[in-house]
């Protein structure tokens, strides 16, 4: 029954959310050739792992998942093998095209340091509490927040990559949105949690908030110590460290029920925001 209820509130949160298909204006591509090691593709979600070297004046070397456009290109290719690519970013999105093996010496792998030395939770367990500031400069706690469903994830401002951070900040927005227009009153909660206390103060995240226009009733930014916020993401899987100024991470969102439980751990940024509304309002229905 549980299943049915998400099935259907997600296909009507998709005709509220209906897309308007036409001719656009292609957006401006800036490229880069890198080289790298394959770590695993993901063939369902047409997503390859790849350990690449630095890329000039853009980010540093770092593990990270990106789109794969031509899913051919990985046939025969292995974990472990040297390649090359061409890295396609716009405004919006990003992707991987062109892959090849090369002869050359594999570049060394470069790996997020463990989240944290703790058991990984999953649905129904407690999820820990933790201690944060707010984008309002005020001291909060996950616990504050007992009886409300909250949804959770984990970012940083001057993420670089338009299909991590940015995609995860534009569906939250879209969260909020959805929520509002649906009989949620207010038993839901939005937190985003940065990694990156050093520039991403209060006020910073004041201004964040404001142009992602987050309602502050429902929307909170907040950061809190790297040791507590590593330990506390580490809870569900979230790995993040630090290298040239910026943050080596994974992607974790997830849904605490009022009881402050773990309903549903979404891995990565293929869920979409209709996936997302539909775990909260299920979880609010079974508060009431």
């Amino acid at each position: 029954m549980r299943d049915r209820t998400i099935f259907f509130l997600v296909l009507m949160l998709a005709a509220l959310t209906g897309c308007q298909r036409g001719a656009s204006t292609p957006k401006p591509v800036s490229t880069y050739q890198v080289h790298g090691v394959l770590r695993n593709f993901d063939r369902e979600n047409h997503q390859a792992s790849i350990s690449h070297e630095k890329i000039p004046g853009y980010m540093p070397a770092m593990t990270m998942s990106f789109n794969v456009r031509n899913d051919s290109e990985l046939e025969n290719m292995k974990p472990g093998d040297a390649i090359a690519f061409r890295l396609c970013v716009t405004r919006d999105d990003a992707w991987v095209e062109e892959i090849r093996k090369t002869g050359g010496s594999p570049v060394p792998l470069f790996t997020p340091a463990p989240a944290a030395l703790i058991r990984e939770l999953n649905p129904g367990d407690v999820m820990p509490d933790v201690e944060l500031v707010s984008h309002q400069n005020k001291k909060i706690r996950l616990g504050d927040y007992r009886s409300k469903v909250v949804a959770l994830t984990f970012i940083y401002t001057r993420c670089p990559l338009p299909t991590y951070c940015p995609l995860i900040n534009q569906k939250f927005k879209t969260v909020q949105e959805l929520m509002s227009r649906l009989d949620a009153g207010d038993g839901w909660r939005l937190l985003s949690i940065s990694m990156d206390p050093e520039s991403d103060t209060p006020d910073a995240l004041a201004d964040f908030a404001k142009n992602f226009g987050a309602d502050e009733q429902h929307w909170t930014f907040a950061t809190g110590e790297t040791a507590a916020v590593r330990q506390f993401g580490g809870a569900v899987g979230l790995e993040f460290n630090t290298r040239d100024g910026q943050i080596n991470h994974n992607l974790r969102t997830v849904v605490v029920d009022g009881d402050g439980r773990i309903r549903h751990i979404f891995r990565g940024n293929t869920w979409s925001p209709q996936e997302l509304v539909a775990e909260m309002h299920a979880a609010i229905r079974t508060e009431r």
